[in-house]
């Protein structure tokens, strides 16, 4: 008789062998879809992050082109704030010119008698020639 439990205990041995296999089977499907769906989510966090680069790499090109005009502006600021100044300079020097001219016209003309005047125009002439 034994040997006749022997294939009954080899049988059942064989079938707990098959529930023991799809369970690990069962198992390693579940976890290889959790495996996918976790490798999606990261793709996706992934896929976003470089949309994200992206958006910032061309804020950032235009931020700094904006600089680079910017610095050209100013450039031609202090461009322009230069030549200003030359021009207010010139023009500080020939308002002090024309106020000395107006303080000789009014010494010569207005405090010196006639006879002065024609006296220091040959004196002067005398002395440049």
């Amino acid at each position: 008789m034994k040997p006749a439990n022997h294939y009954k205990d080899s049988g059942d041995h064989q079938e707990s062998d098959e529930v023991i296999m799809n369970t690990i089977t069962s198992s390693l499907e579940m976890i290889t879809r959790k495996l996918d769906l976790e490798m999606a989510a990261r793709q996706r966090t992934v896929d976003l992050q470089e949309q994200e680069i992206k958006r910032l790499h061309l804020l950032l090109e235009d931020k700094n082109n904006l600089i680079l005009r910017l610095n050209d502006k100013i450039a031609e600021c202090k461009q322009n704030a230069e030549g200003s100044r030359q021009l207010i300079n010139k023009l500080l020097n020939d308002i002090e010119r024309l106020q000395q001219d107006i303080e000789w016209y009014k010494r010569t003309y207005e405090k010196r008698s006639l006879l002065g005047t024609i006296k220091e125009k040959l004196f002067r002439n005398n002395i440049k020639n």
